[in-house]
């Protein structure tokens, strides 16, 4: 009886998260995005703990990626154990007045102590789940569809039909295609945030300057290092802002045609069938996370009294400096790099091709100084391929800012025309076209 308590329990969170779907891209091009699972660890101990909570939970979407967030998106710190050696838990972290920057080894055992949370709560067969469209109020009338992979994808519902499908040879293929392009390319990206108040670093300017000043003295027989010192913290006082050092952790389902064909054979139904669903969610091996890497970044927001509220700026800098992380691991990560779809063709007075815009910027880690492959997706056997069609560099100084708030912060007029870019090689302008996708090509 308790065993179908927890299953019936188990269900019950996923089909909550599940039945929310997003709804159909409205883009120039269909093209698979990364799917991309949030999560944050929450320090109920700090300052402004709490805040940081709420605003997480409120922060938009990651845009270049799907939302696949999960029930789970918030991970008390004080709840994980084994790993920093502290009588109340949590994992190794940086601290105002400490270290700030965390060894090689405190973040691997960070990683290894998540990567096991991550497994034991089944964040991998959620993932799943929710791909598969896991849908029902009980065990009697669950079932599975392909509805979130139509809808993120450029396959139709008779042609991701998984029964019909596997008796196909086109069928199978865009099955194999969607576990390629869509379920593999499944992330889970936790951040860890420490924040710094400006007030914090101010006192601590205060008495580093009194230091200095009492040196001074001693040197000089006066008292003006005294006054600077002084002086210095009043200036400190009229400002107030944060800084934050964040460490995002990536992780990667694990999904091949070995796993494909587990959930296909034992457990995928389109119809309701209590004893496929209790199987799959008894199922405590097969659906597994791996870990890929992770990340530093610091973002810093200091700004007079007035300009913005302390959840606007919480908000900014907590936005902007996962943002730096994502960036970072994008490059490392062949298969977590964002593509995205040429939108506009510039032309000059002569009528020839000037330029390309695409809507990736500085939020994506663009540089002037790195290349980007344009990409033409085909259809060869049932199966996608991705063809080089030319090599770009953006133009400096037309790289969009797109970090959060940017518009706001720069004062702008909402220019959101995207990245200007040109051609590298000695590729004809005329063969590339709108809806053609970038790449970053890995430096």
């Amino acid at each position: 009886m308790k065993h179908k308590i927890l299953i019936l329990t188990l269900l019950a969170c996923l089909v909550n998260t599940i039945q929310a779907q997003e709804a159909k891209k409205d883009s120039v091009s269909t093209y698979f995005r990364n799917a991309l699972t949030q999560m944050m660890i929450y320090h109920p101990e700090d300052e402004f703990g709490y805040d940081v909570y709420k605003i997480f939970n409120e922060l938009p979407i990651q845009e270049k990626y799907d939302n696949h967030d999960l029930d789970i998106k918030v991970i008390d710190n004080s709840k994980i154990s084994g790993v920093a050696g502290k009588p109340k838990g949590g994992l190794h972290r940086q601290t105002y007045g400490g270290s700030m920057v965390l060894t090689g080894d405190e973040k691997q055992k960070n990683a290894d102590a998540l990567l096991k949370l991550l497994n034991d709560a089944d964040v991998g067969k959620r993932i799943v789940a929710k791909w598969f469209n896991l849908t029902g109020e009980t065990l009697q009338d669950a079932h599975f569809s392909t509805k979130v992979l139509e809808d993120r994808s450029d396959y139709n519902a008779t042609m991701l039909d998984v029964v019909k499908a596997r008796n196909t040879i086109e069928g199978t293929a865009a099955l194999q295609n969607v576990s390629e392009e869509l379920i593999t390319h499944s992330f889970v990206l936790i951040s860890d945030m420490t924040y710094i108040t400006a007030e914090n670093r101010a006192d601590a300017t205060k008495t580093t300057f009194a230091v200095i000043g009492g040196i001074f003295d001693a040197l000089s027989g006066g008292n003006s290092g005294r006054r600077l010192a002084e002086n210095v913290g009043d200036i400190a006082d009229k400002f107030t802002g944060f800084k934050v050092f964040t460490h995002s952790y990536l992780y990667q389902l694990v999904w091949n045609d070995s796993i494909a064909n587990i959930f296909y054979d034992k457990y995928y139904t389109s119809e309701p069938n209590p004893e496929r669903i209790r199987a799959f969610l008894a199922d405590e091996t097969t659906f597994k996370v791996k870990y890929l890497g992770n990340e530093s970044a610091n973002y810093e927001k200091t700004t007079t009294q007035g300009q913005y509220s302390r959840e606007d700026l919480l908000q900014m800098i907590t936005a902007r400096s996962i943002d730096l992380n994502v960036a970072k691991l994008q490059k490392r990560f062949d298969a977590f790099r964002v593509s995205a779809p040429i939108t506009t063709i510039e032309y000059d007075k002569k009528g020839n091709i000037s330029g390309f815009r695409a809507q990736i910027g500085v939020k994506e880690g663009v540089e002037d100084d790195i290349d980007y492959e344009v990409l033409r997706c085909v259809y060869e056997k049932g199966r996608i391929k991705y063809n080089r069609v030319a090599v770009l560099k953006p133009v400096k100084n037309q790289i969009w800012d797109n970090r959060f708030n940017a518009l706001i912060e720069n004062d702008e007029d909402g220019n959101t025309a995207g990245t200007l870019f040109k051609i590298k090689d000695k590729t004809d302008a005329s063969k590339v076209y709108i809806g053609m996708l970038i790449r970053q090509i890995k430096g």
